[in-house]
């Protein structure tokens, strides 16, 4: 491999691992914000739960009311009975009662599966605080982690830029335009090595003559795709 084609490499590789920092440096807040936003919507699915839990309460209520308007009603037909004026009349309270009584048992019977339905949901609700519990405890869990490497990353991304300025030194005053172009296009991928005969990145042939203008030292673009070529060792 000529000294060319070494630096060309070395300065590659350098803007590959800039990359990959910047790629942690922007997906830790990010992933911080995914593990909140999942946060928030276990809690609206427990404020759903929540609303039928209050719906399921009126319910209820209501029912004990209409139950307890039926007791005073049955109570004061049973008064009535007592002063019924003939068969007739008496048959007509008992029946009412009687109706009154078969229409409390049904209230009841309501009731007690509201009552069970509330216990299930009751249940549920608590299934879903344990859960948002933890997504926050994750989300915080994923901020602590992202904050304990942050001041590390922010220190190699410094480090890759003064490196990458040392080694874009290779890149003639004449070229740097062109060069800085593809950079600002590509990131990293403003350079690609060729992989037998081929541009890695464009996969298409790269020229005999070029290949010999490459293996000489010299710089080199791609005339399919514009990136800046090397010839790595490997694929000599």
């Amino acid at each position: 491999m000529s000294t060319t084609a070494a630096s060309l490499k070395a300065l590659h590789h350098l803007y590959l691992r800039l990359h990959d920092v910047n790629l942690k440096l922007e997906q830790g807040p990010k992933r911080i914000k995914l593990k909140e936003q999942f946060a928030l919507q276990q809690e609206d699915k427990l404020k759903a739960v929540q609303e039928q839990i209050t719906q399921l309460k009126k319910q209820v209520q209501q029912k004990n009311l209409d139950l307890q308007s039926n007791e005073a009603k049955i109570l004061d037909l049973k008064g009535k009975l007592n002063s019924a004026t003939s068969n007739k009349e008496f048959d007509i309270i008992k029946g009412q009662i009687a109706a009154d009584q078969m229409a409390n048992s049904v209230l009841e019977d309501e009731i007690l599966e509201l009552m069970d339905k509330i216990d299930a949901k009751e249940g549920e609700a608590k299934s879903w605080e344990e859960k948002i519990k933890a997504a926050h405890d994750e989300a915080k869990k994923a901020e602590q982690e992202f904050e304990s490497v942050k001041d590390a990353l922010d220190e190699e991304i410094a480090e890759c830029n003064s490196a990458i300025a040392d080694a874009e030194q290779i890149i003639p005053a004449d070229l740097k335009v062109q060069f800085e172009r593809l950079v600002r296009s590509h990131g990293a991928g403003a350079l690609a090595n060729v992989a037998g005969k081929f541009c890695s990145a464009c996969n298409v042939m790269i020229e005999p003559q070029r290949r010999v203008e490459l293996n000489s030292g010299r710089l080199v673009f791609c005339k399919s795709c514009g990136r800046l070529l090397y010839q790595d060792e490997a694929s000599e």
